[in-house]
C-alpha cells in the first residue's frame, strides 16, 4: 500500500507541476544533481574521463561554457576566441578568475585570415558572419541584427601556436558554436582536427542562419568521417512560439 501511495503521490505531483507551469510560465523541476540531471556537469566528467587538458572554444560569447567546465572542476587550459566586441569584453573580464583561461585577441575564426563583415544581433549569442532569416528574427526580436561590423578573421590554424605553442602535446577539445559558421571554421582548422580527441559543436536541427552549409545530417555524417564517436546531446535553442528544435549541442570523441 504504501508504494502504491508513494506512486500515486509521484504522479499527482508531476500533474501539479504541469498545472502550475501553465498557470505561471515557471518551469519547475526538482532532481538530483547528477549527469543526467545537468549537462554542463555531464560535460566536465566527460573531459575529465578522456583525458582532456586543452579546450579550444571557438565562439565563446560571454564565456558561459568555459566558466561552467572550471565551476564542475575542470583544471586544463581553455583558449576562448570571440569576436563580438561587447563579449569580449566580458569574457575578458570573467576569464580574469582563471588562471588557465586565456581569452585570445578579438577575431572570428573561419577559412581565411584577413578582415569580415559581421552581423551583430541585439543578444549577442545570436551574432554571426551570416545573417539570420527574416523569418526567424521577426518573432524573437533579441536575434535581429542592430548593426554590422568588419572584424578581423583568422584561421585557427594560422593562430594556434601564438596561444599554445605546444598544442600538438595536449589532449584537445575542439569546441564550435559559431551559429552557421561551423563548416568555414573546420576548412581553417585542418591540424588542429586532426589532432583533436574531442568535438563540441553545435548541430542545426532547422537551420536559421542564411547561407549555413552544415546540416543536420552533413553534421553526422562529418563526424563520423572524422572518427567520432557520440557521447552527448543537449537541446540548445528552440523555436518557443511553435517548440521547434533549432539547435542542439553534440559532444563528440574518438575513441581508438
Amino acid at each position: 500500500m504504501n508504494l502504491l501511495q508513494s506512486i500515486l503521490e509521484s504522479k499527482w505531483l508531476e500533474r501539479s507541476k504541469r498545472q502550475l507551469g501553465k498557470l505561471t510560465g515557471l518551469h519547475i523541476k526538482v532532481k538530483r544533481f547528477t549527469a543526467s540531471a545537468s549537462e554542463p556537469k555531464r560535460v566536465a566528467m566527460l573531459l575529465k574521463d578522456q583525458g582532456i587538458d586543452l579546450v579550444i572554444d571557438i565562439g565563446a560569447n560571454t564565456g558561459q561554457f568555459a566558466e561552467s567546465l572550471y565551476d564542475f572542476g575542470y583544471r586544463g587550459r581553455t583558449i576562448s576566441f570571440e569576436p563580438v566586441p561587447d563579449a569580449h569584453r566580458e569574457i575578458s573580464a570573467r576569464s580574469a578568475a582563471y588562471p588557465q583561461w586565456t581569452v585570445a585577441e578579438r577575431m572570428a575564426i573561419g577559412e581565411k585570415d584577413g578582415e569580415i563583415e559581421f552581423h551583430i544581433t541585439d543578444d549577442t549569442k545570436f551574432s554571426s558572419v551570416l545573417p539570420i532569416e527574416d523569418s526567424y528574427s521577426a518573432h524573437n526580436t533579441k536575434s535581429a541584427i542592430v548593426k554590422k561590423e568588419l572584424l578581423p578573421i583568422h584561421q585557427l590554424d594560422s593562430v594556434i601556436d601564438k596561444y599554445a605553442p605546444d598544442w600538438e602535446q595536449t589532449t584537445i577539445l575542439l569546441k564550435i558554436d559559431t551559429q552557421g559558421y561551423e563548416q568555414q571554421v573546420i576548412s581553417g582548422a585542418a591540424k588542429v582536427m586532426a589532432k583533436a580527441k574531442g568535438l563540441k559543436i553545435e548541430i542545426p536541427v532547422y537551420k536559421i542562419y542564411q547561407h549555413a552549409q552544415l546540416g543536420f545530417y552533413e553534421t553526422l555524417r562529418f563526424v563520423e568521417q572524422e572518427g567520432f564517436q557520440p557521447f552527448s546531446f543537449h537541446v540548445e535553442g528552440v523555436d518557443l512560439p511553435t517548440g521547434r528544435v533549432n539547435t542542439m549541442d553534440g559532444l563528440f570523441f574518438r575513441t581508438k
